[in-house]
C-alpha cells in the first residue's frame, strides 16, 4: 500500500517538476485549450442566431396571414370590367380553424370529406369553394311552335337559347264542343297527367383560378363561360357570392424559412509545416518540421 502511495506522489512531483521547467509549453497548452472553446462557443452562438431568425421568419408568416384572413373576412366579390371576371379573397387556415370563422365553408368541408373517402385512401383537400349563381333573364324574343297530330289535338310549346340555358317547351290540349262554344282539354301525351314536356340545357362552366400575391394573400377568380369559351356578361349571369378557404398545408407565396443550421461534422487532413519543441537528453529544444494533422469533430 506504501508502494502504491509513492508511486503516486512521485508521478504527481514528476508531473509538477515537468511543468516547472517547462512553463512556455504548458502555457501553449492552455492558450490552445482556450481557442478550441471560443471557436466552439461561436459556433454554438450561430446556431442560436439562426434559429431566431427562424422563429422570426415564422412570427411574420402567421402574422401576414391572421391580417390576410381578416382582410378575407371583409372582402366582397370584386368584378373586373371588360373581363367578366369575379375575384374574391380567400382564408388560409389551419384544419381546427375553420369552423370558429366561416359555418358555411364548415358545412361544405363535411360534405366534401365524405365524397373524397370514395375517391381514394386518405385523399387530402386543399381547397373549398362555395360559389352563388343566378340569373334573372326576361325577354320576348322566343319563338312560339304550333303543331297538330293526326288525332286532331294541338300543341303548343316555345323554344329558347343562350349563353346561359337551352329551353323548349311543348303542352298539348283539344278543341272539344261545350254548349255553343268550344274548351280546351289537356291532352296526356306523356303519360298519366302528363301533357306537357319541359326540356332544359345549361349552356355554361364555371372557370376557377387561383392566384398568390407576395404579401401571402389568397385570391380565387371565376370566370363564367358558355360552350365555346365566350365570357358570359353580369347582364345575363351573375356571381354575387364567392367563399373559399385554402387549407395550411399549401405552401403559400410567403417569406421563405431558413434552413436549421446543423453544428458542423466533419473529417479533414492538414499537411504543413510545424514548429514545436522536442525533447532531448532531459531539455526541450525548439524544431522545425513537417506536420500531417488528421481531424474529425463529433461534438
Amino acid at each position: 500500500m506504501m508502494t502504491i502511495f509513492s508511486t503516486i506522489l512521485g508521478g504527481v512531483s514528476s508531473f509538477f517538476s515537468f511543468i516547472k521547467n517547462n512553463p512556455k509549453l504548458f502555457l501553449g497548452i492552455i492558450v490552445m485549450g482556450l481557442i478550441m472553446l471560443l471557436f466552439r462557443q461561436c459556433d454554438s452562438i450561430k446556431v442560436l442566431k439562426n434559429e431566431i431568425i427562424i422563429k422570426e421568419v415564422e412570427r411574420k408568416n402567421e402574422e401576414d396571414r391572421f391580417f390576410n384572413n381578416v382582410q378575407a373576412l371583409k372582402d366582397t366579390v370584386e368584378f373586373i370590367e371588360g373581363s367578366n371576371v369575379y375575384v374574391k379573397s380567400l382564408l388560409r387556415v389551419k384544419d381546427d380553424e375553420l369552423s370558429v370563422l366561416d359555418v358555411q365553408l364548415e358545412k361544405a368541408k363535411k360534405n366534401i370529406q365524405k365524397l373524397s373517402k370514395k375517391v381514394g385512401h386518405k385523399p387530402k383537400i386543399k381547397n373549398i369553394y362555395v360559389t352563388q349563381i343566378s340569373s334573372d333573364v326576361s325577354t320576348s324574343d322566343v319563338m312560339t311552335n304550333v303543331d297538330r297530330d293526326m288525332s286532331g289535338n294541338f300543341s303548343i310549346g316555345i323554344k329558347d337559347s343562350n349563353q346561359i340555358y337551352s329551353l323548349e317547351t311543348e303542352s298539348w290540349f283539344k278543341l272539344v264542343p261545350d254548349n255553343d262554344s268550344l274548351k280546351l282539354v289537356l291532352v296526356d301525351n306523356f303519360g298519366l297527367n302528363k301533357s306537357s314536356l319541359l326540356r332544359h340545357k345549361l349552356n355554361f362552366s364555371l372557370t376557377l383560378s387561383q392566384i398568390e400575391l407576395e404579401n401571402g394573400l389568397t385570391r380565387v377568380m371565376v370566370l363564367p363561360t358558355d360552350n365555346e369559351g365566350n365570357p358570359i356578361p353580369p347582364s345575363i349571369l351573375q356571381v354575387p357570392f364567392i367563399n373559399g378557404v385554402e387549407f395550411m398545408d399549401i405552401k403559400p407565396n410567403v417569406l421563405k424559412v431558413p434552413k436549421k443550421r446543423n453544428k458542423l461534422r466533419w473529417f479533414g487532413i492538414v499537411i504543413g509545416p510545424s514548429y514545436g519543441v522536442y525533447y532531448l537528453n532531459g531539455t526541450f529544444k525548439p524544431t522545425w518540421g513537417l506536420g500531417i494533422n488528421v481531424g474529425f469533430r463529433v461534438l
